[in-house]
């Protein structure tokens, strides 16, 4: 142990005495060692230690798994069942996703809330931060009772005391009785409400009936294990269970399983994810790796100028052992405090994240943190990044025949760079192509995906969805109001509105029909299924669809229906070189026959890859609004205006309903975008880092053989040679060690981009301009990289020089 401080002591000696070398050797690594760490927070937090309960491990969820959702909700009348008959649990809680109307200085709001089940609080043994939790007795009284949270309750509530706080929630005054802690997170991942409420109250927040009482699946369960059971006993049992369950109308029975998934597993659905989150991870390690190496070079020249003090101390009895170590522990020091730096990145990587979040309505929030393991991991990349680019120089430079190295090098004034060196250089700018080219086919991929055209008008056009039956009204009443509402927005100079049960580019599945002709019939045929939208007049134009045959709806035939509009593909296989006018079709093999009176544009409705989807457009019904509906508006102004005359319209119709999402067609498209601008922003981070500790890498190795052959450029000055001769051959030697790597580099990149070429959208995996533009980067970095040490080469003194010699 006292050697070992020793060693320790005599290392951060060494280092002060090279502050230079500390500074860019820390630097280097906290790169590395920092993405590692910051990536790793996200994977800990969605993977490893996503639920911080207390007896976290005697939770789990109940899930119903059925043909289409292996990881299904539950109704009420389910959960209720369960209850009643589940004996392996001593607690059973459920929580359901609802948005709730806020009102606020006269405005309804959209509140994000959670309702849940009395036993809920209690399930998850919570201690609120100020007040108390919501209990049984809270689900009988007369008044509602509310928890908020931490950033609720300090953003718009502004703090302070809970004594007489209250909220206007569905036009009901709800007292707040606690506040939970800004570390709470529900079992239900990363969203994150603001407000919790009694489930059993939802009648008086004007939940609707189905979803009080109904089938609607939107219920997640979780339980409590009892005292001796076991996850076995807990699935057995809920396994055996499923066939008692309530079988909805218009489903059936068939391959139904109640499971029983552990809490301390993770979500089953994020551990799906997890093979994607490994491969990211090694995309990241590769950069620790790079900075290995650039160290590795760091250390390999630094040890040449150590040989001399290598030789004494071996000369004077240290074993080769010993002073290996101490090179180690020197490696390990530098790495220790580059480790302590990414550990504080980590704590503040919420920020750097936030860019990667899913760009969607529902509030979201991953709570980050340093824990145990995060810092057990940081401590063996600390390990990795401290041994690796160490034990190598530290091996060469204890060679046997130290005392021969250290005639040669007086002899012959320093010495070139070693192949090793060479080596490790080559492999970290091969590594910094691989990533800058990568990086730049997904920039290109996202471009063209961010200019793709939809088929209809995105920068004019305003979306905003409401969803009236969740606050009470029904299909005749939600259907009078949006046309009340199109109505008015319509008569504003140079806006055009309209009402459709969705937009392109909705969040869920599309509506989808078979069509058949008096030609097909797909009641004995097999028909493939067509995108069907139900919309009011005036759609086309509201979302800048051309006409391109026939015309628009009637008032008559939106009010009785028997009437259809085809896209031009649709039109093109099921009456291949004539006109559809005219024609008939039928929807569904039950459905009634209608009347085709027009033909529109192809647009794009989930996916923007060139694919297109055929589709029908049919007369909007009140069915088709029960559960919401969309107002598209087109102005021919800017959108702020328009927005807000939308706010102000919604709120002189309907005071009381909140707008659930409003925003242009072109924030709605930042969605479907998301993959792609989330690979390119990932690559592009990877990448930049990547050629960022390139250049610190050849800068490095540069300068430091340029150091170490000072005598001779003195000589060659001193024979002479010009400035301009002896900056070519440092800049060449550069140029030299950066073109085989790039190389290598982009030869990589091609095989990998063609892994990835699924990812790409317009873009070749062996696209020209990328790689191009990825060579000359990396050619100006080299150049950039060895300017300085050029620099410096034609000062040698030649006076000096001669003297020395």
């Amino acid at each position: 142990m006292d050697s070992l401080l020793a060693d320790l002591r005599f290392a951060v000696r060494n280092i002060l005495r090279r502050p230079g070398f500390a500074a860019l050797a820390v630097l280097t690594l906290a790169v590395g060692i920092g993405v590692n760490t910051v990536a790793f927070s996200a994977v800990n937090a969605l993977l490893f230690h996503p639920f911080v309960f207390k007896g976290v491990d005697r939770l789990g969820w109940i899930m119903l798994a059925t043909p289409g959702n292996p990881h299904g909700e539950l109704s009420r009348r389910e959960f209720d069942m369960v209850s009643r008959q589940a004996r392996s649990f001593d607690g059973l809680a459920v929580e359901g996703r609802l948005p709730l109307a806020l009102q606020v200085d006269g405005r309804a709001e959209q509140l994000w809330t959670l309702l849940v089940s009395s036993g809920y609080f209690r399930a998850l043994d919570t201690r609120p931060e100020a007040g108390r939790v919501l209990d049984a007795a809270d689900a009988t009284r007369d008044d509602l009772v509310a928890v908020v949270s931490h950033r609720f309750f300090e953003q718009r509530l502004g703090g302070g005391s809970l004594a007489g706080r209250t909220l206007t929630i569905a036009n009901r005054t709800v007292s707040i009785v606690g506040v939970l802690g800004d570390d709470f997170q529900g079992p239900g991942g990363v969203y994150a409400p603001d407000v919790w409420l009694p489930l059993e109250r939802a009648a008086a927040l004007g939940v609707p009936q189905r979803l009080i009482d109904g089938d609607d699946r939107w219920l997640t369960a979780i339980g409590r294990l009892a005292a001796g059971a076991g996850d076995a006993q807990a699935g057995a049992e809920l396994a055996a269970m499923a066939s008692t369950l309530p079988v909805p109308r218009d489903a059936s029975s068939k391959d139904r399983r109640l499971q029983f998934h552990p809490m301390r597993d993770g979500h089953p659905e994020v551990r799906g994810l997890a093979r994607f989150v490994w491969i990211a991870m090694a995309v990241v390690g590769t950069v620790l790796l790079i900075a290995c190496f650039n160290v590795a070079a760091l250390l390999l020249a630094r040890a040449a100028e150590r040989r001399r003090e290598i030789g004494i101390r071996t000369a004077l009895g240290a074993s080769r052992a010993r002073i290996v170590r101490q090179l180690v522990v020197e490696g390990l020091v530098l790495a220790g405090v580059s480790g302590a730096a990414a550990l504080v990145l980590a704590a503040w990587s919420g920020p750097l994240l936030a860019f990667f979040s899913l760009p969607a309505p529902i509030p979201q929030r991953m709570h980050l943190g340093v824990d145990g393991r995060l810092v057990a991991f940081t401590a063996a990349m600390v390990v990795i990044a401290g041994v690796l680019p160490g034990l190598l120089p530290a091996l060469q430079a204890t060679r046997r025949d130290i005392f021969l190295s250290m005639r040669l090098d007086a002899a012959a004034g320093g010495g070139r760079p070693s192949r090793s060196r060479n080596r490790f250089v080559v492999a970290q700018i091969a590594g910094s192509t691989l990533f800058l080219a990568t990086a730049l086919l997904f920039v290109r991929s996202f471009l063209n995906a961010n200019a793709f055209d939809p088929g209809f008008d995105v920068e004019r056009t305003i979306v905003a969805q409401m969803d009236p039956a969740s606050f009470g009204l029904d299909g005749p009443r939600t259907m009078a109001f949006a046309r009340e509402l199109a109505a008015r927005l319509s008569d504003r100079p140079g806006t055009i509105a309209a009402v459709a049960n969705r937009a392109p580019f909705h969040v869920g599945y599309p509506i989808a029909e078979t069509v058949s002709t008096s030609a097909l019939d797909c009641a004995t045929a097999s028909c493939k299924p067509t995108v069907v939208y139900s919309v009011s007049r005036r759609h086309f134009e509201a979302l800048g669809v051309p006409l391109r045959a026939g015309r628009d709806f009637t008032q008559a035939e939106i009010d009785r229906g028997g009437a259809v509009i085809v896209s031009e593909s649709l039109a093109a296989s099921l009456w291949p070189g004539r006109s559809p006018l005219g024609e008939t079709v039928r929807l569904g093999k039950a459905g009634a026959f209608a009347l085709v009176v027009g033909v529109v544009g192809e647009t794009k409705h989930l996916a923007i890859e060139n694919r297109v989807d055929p589709a029908v457009y049919r007369p909007i019904g009140d069915a088709d609004v029960a559960h919401g509906f969309t107002l598209i508006v087109r102005t021919e102004g800017p959108a702020a205006p328009a927005i807000a005359a939308i706010r102000d319209t919604v709120h002189a119709l309907a005071p009381s309903l909140p707008i659930a999402a409003l925003s242009t067609m072109k924030q709605r498209l930042e969605l479907p975008l998301w993959p792609r601008r989330t690979a390119a922003g990932f690559f592009l981070v990877c990448g930049s880092l990547a050629l960022l500790l390139a250049t610190v890498g050849l800068f490095g190795v540069t300068y430091f053989a340029v150091r170490q052959r000072t005598r001779e450029f003195g000589v060659r000055i001193a024979l002479g040679a010009r400035s301009g001769d002896v900056m070519r051959q440092v800049l060449g030697e550069g140029v030299r060690l950066a073109m085989p790597g790039a190389a290598a580099g982009l030869v990589l990149a091609a095989i990998a981009a063609r892994v990835l070429s699924r990812m790409l959208l317009g873009v070749s995996p062996a696209d020209p301009a990328s790689f191009a533009a990825t060579a000359a980067i990396e050619l100006a970095v080299a150049l950039a990289a060895c300017a300085l040490p050029a620099r410096r080469a034609t000062q040698a003194d030649p006076l000096v020089a001669l003297r020395d010699e």
